[in-house]
């Protein structure tokens, strides 16, 4: 296996020469991603990934990092160009022996590089805003207004306000309480407008609540997760302490749903 260094050396002075001096690439893999994957895969293992048969470089910006049934790691080729500090939380995040605190902190490492920045090539078609709708303001008041009576009620009226945004693209997910990527910081909560069109409101006024807890987590310096205690407090405000529960179509039976 040849030295890290040296191999980026020559990826270095080959970017150099112009594309017509470059060696032909194997079929189907251009040179600059096929090198992203080369260089991701010798960094990683040089960092002590183990147990891995493969490391793919992959363009999905949803899920960054992620290890299939058959031990090939799948990782956006944007962290090839990563510092050895977010590589070796790669490394840490992938490994069945991490403790789960470690690894959600390994978690928040990776996600602040931000590698679709750096990826080679053309940037991928941006997704279409979801848009709102002209009924979504009545809601996000009643939601608004719900948000302020809970905070009174259960958490001192220590939240901060956020605003509240219905989204369409929510099918299966209940709500969700958005942390800026680079800042990790709330910035809004979003319920799914089909939850709220779909489902009573009493439903709905549970799922605010659910992420309202997120939300007084966060403030709290705890970890954003379904844990104990996230457990604790959803009793303690009267919501379900359970990251999935039935909801009740109007006009059908319940059906399970899940939150972020």
């Amino acid at each position: 296996m040849r030295d890290w260094a040296q191999f980026w050396g020559d990826l270095t002075a080959r970017r150099e020469l112009p594309r017509s001096a470059w060696p032909a690439p194997e079929a189907g893999r251009p040179v600059e991603r096929a090198s992203e994957e080369e260089l991701l895969e010798q960094r990683l293992r040089a960092l002590g990934l183990r147990g891995v048969a493969g490391v793919r470089a992959s363009d999905n910006r949803a899920v960054m990092v992620s290890l299939s049934k058959q031990k090939v790691l799948s990782i956006h080729r944007g962290y090839a160009h990563a510092p050895d500090r977010v590589l070796r939380a790669v490394v840490r995040f992938v490994s069945r022996t991490t403790p789960r605190p470690l690894r959600r902190a390994a978690q928040h490492e990776i996600l602040s590089f931000r590698a679709e920045a750096h990826a080679s090539g053309p940037p991928r078609r941006q997704r279409a805003p979801d848009q709102a709708q002209p009924a979504d303001l009545v809601h996000t008041e009643r939601l608004a207004a719900c948000f302020r009576e809970a905070n009174a009620a259960h958490f001192g009226g220590l939240l901060p306000e956020l605003p509240i945004r219905l989204s369409g693209r929510m099918k299966s997910r209940l709500g969700q309480l958005c942390l800026g990527r680079e800042t990790g910081q709330p910035f809004e909560i979003t319920v799914s407008r089909r939850h709220v069109e779909r489902h009573g409101w009493q439903d709905v006024a549970d799922t605010l609540l659910h992420e309202m807890v997120h939300l007084w987590q966060h403030g709290n310096g705890h970890a954003v997760d379904h844990g104990r205690m996230f457990r604790a407090k959803a009793r303690e405000v009267g919501v379900a302490p359970v990251a999935r529960r039935a909801v009740r179509h109007r006009t059908g039976p319940r059906r399970a749903a899940h939150f972020d």
